[in-house]
């Protein structure tokens, strides 16, 4: 092939390199760099003079730096915090309340991203039914949520629904579970994790990496026998049969709970407490206390007088555990729970309560301050890895489980219902992207419509579903700064209370831009990542 002769031919005069197109377009990319870089200096140039002039960035020896902008996050925040995950008090810096902030708004990114998902599945696939009734259940869901804006979803929510639940003592109990429904918002049960955890915690490691070898070694057979093992059976059986062992392991081996008594009760072990209570109680069973009451025999004042008193620390696992044992094996009891254990030890010391539960270890340093520590006993308690903490009422107020106030319990469920609708038609329109042929093949070979389901159709949708998907999780994360409509301390409502007392609104700004943009970042950094993994490697 000859080459292209940059030369024009003879007798032709060369095109003058201002109508040449391709150096006119060089010289256009060439002004629009410049012109870039010239409004970007401007606009770098004025922030800066009028930085200055505000005297944001100022140091106390009269110079600028960018770094004693921000000395105003060690000062003191001076105002409270709703919730927290962390432990926080008004006398903590600016800089702790902005993490606290941070958290909530993960908290509720998280919750609301897991929460959606199952909820925008369960609707798409719902859409395609061919059942009437749930086809069109799901249809009026999505069209409702997806066309009402999110903040008037929230208000209703909040004002209409929540703050409309009966008082604490009247709370609701949906079909008559362990969950409760009030204006203080939804108490439920949950997991309670004690030191033993750790133990099972590497068991459970252990059954993971066992199960992933017993689906490899099966998965070899099954190549060269042709036969099927059922191998996922058989890696989710040798799953539970290690965390099962170590849950045992770990029970047994654990002996870091325990309760200080006195030792004029005469309680040696656990078993002896049924004995202390039932000779304060006119019955021979503890069964029977429902009956006593019932009839007369048995006053409330009269059992609450007869209970077992414990002092404990609010929320400690050494008390969740005990209580539990306790409700198993039916004894009445009565908690005063103090803030820190110093509290609980003066109020035991006092007489307010006859058993001290903690940590063994601690119980130990506490006996050697009181007085008459040669009097007591401490008598170890079995524990095992988690408990579930059931939430009960206990004066003016729920203790125990979960809870979600009001303002939590609305931004989630206001994302979750109004991202869901979005994934339910994302998730619609990947299946009914699959080819109509590989439904037909599925259902040629005997699969059920939940084996089509799972195995042919919804891993060839999620290419299609998960780009969309991942504007949708943006989307929550973003508005989660909502939640302060319904007073949620999220990132937002904590930055700007920052912004009007310390009166930093560039470095505030800053540092929720920042915030915001790191969780964008992350979560499309994730998502993409599963993206390229489940593409198709085209050759």
């Amino acid at each position: 092939m000859a080459e292209l002769s940059p030369t024009p031919p003879k007798g032709q005069q060369p095109i003058p390199f201002w109508r040449d197109g391709r150096v006119i377009g060089v010289l256009a990319q060439i002004a629009f760099v410049i012109l870039v870089a010239l409004g970007t200096a401007w606009l770098l140039r004025n922030v800066n003079d009028n930085i200055g002039a505000l005297g944001s960035f100022r140091c106390a020896d009269g110079t600028e730096s960018f770094r004693c902008g921000f000395n105003f996050l060690s000062i003191d925040a001076q105002f409270d915090i709703s919730e927290s995950i962390i432990q926080y008090n008004p006398s903590d810096s600016y800089g702790r309340a902005l993490v606290v902030g941070a958290l909530n708004t993960i908290k509720v990114t998280v919750l609301g991203v897991i929460l959606a998902t199952i909820l925008g599945t369960l609707a798409g696939i719902a859409r395609l039914s061919t059942n009437w009734l749930v086809s069109n259940l799901a249809k009026w869901y999505v069209d409702f949520f997806r066309n009402t804006p999110l903040l008037l979803q929230l208000f209703f929510i909040y004002f209409g629904v929540i703050l409309l639940f009966p008082a604490i003592q009247d709370a609701v109990q949906p079909f008559g579970l362990p969950i409760f429904l009030s204006q203080r918002g939804i108490n439920m049960p949950g997991p309670v994790f004690m030191p033993s955890f750790a133990i099972w915690m590497a068991f459970l490691i252990l059954g993971l990496i066992q199960a992933q070898v017993t689906w490899l070694f099966l998965g070899r057979q099954e190549q060269q026998t042709g036969r099927n093992s059922n191998r996922g059976w058989w890696a989710v059986a040798s799953f539970l049969l290690v965390a099962l062992i170590g849950w045992y392991v770990a029970g047994s081996t654990a002996d870091s709970q325990g309760i200080l008594v006195a030792r004029a009760t005469r309680v040696r072990e656990f078993s002896d407490i049924e004995a202390l209570v039932l000779g304060r109680l006119p019955v021979d069973n503890l069964n029977d206390i429902d009956t006593a009451v019932a009839d007369g025999r048995l006053t409330q004042e009269d059992l609450t007088a007869a209970s077992l008193h414990i002092c404990s620390v609010q929320d400690d696992p050494s008390q969740v555990n005990f209580t539990s044992q306790l409700r198993r094996a039916g004894i009445p009891y009565v908690v005063n729970r103090s803030d820190r254990l110093d509290q609980a030890t003066e109020a035991y010391a006092a007489g307010d309560c006859e058993v001290l539960v903690a940590t063994r270890s601690a119980l130990a340093a506490e006996r050697n301050v009181l007085e008459n520590g040669a009097n007591l006993s401490i008598i170890p308690i079995a524990e095992t890895p988690v408990r579930m903490a059931v939430p009960r009422i206990e004066g003016l107020n729920f203790v125990g489980g979960i809870k979600l106030t009001p303002s939590f319990a609305a931004i989630l469920i206001g994302l979750v219902l109004y991202t869901g609708a979005f994934i339910a038609e994302i998730v619609r329109a990947g299946i009914q992207s699959v080819p109509k042929g590989q439904t037909e093949a599925a259902r040629a070979l005997g699969l059920s419509e939940s084996q089509r389901l799972r195995l042919v159709v919804l891993p060839q949708a999620m290419r299609v579903i998960i780009p969309p998907l991942t504007s949708q999780y943006l989307n929550l994360a973003k508005n989660s700064s909502l939640a302060i409509a319904v007073g949620f301390a999220d990132l937002w409502a904590i930055a700007y209370t920052t912004l009007n007392q310390s009166g930093r609104s560039v470095q505030v700004f800053i540092i929720v831009m920042a915030a915001y943009l790191t969780l964008s970042l992350t979560i499309s950094f994730l998502l993409n990542w599963y993206n390229r993994r489940i593409s198709l490697v085209e050759r």
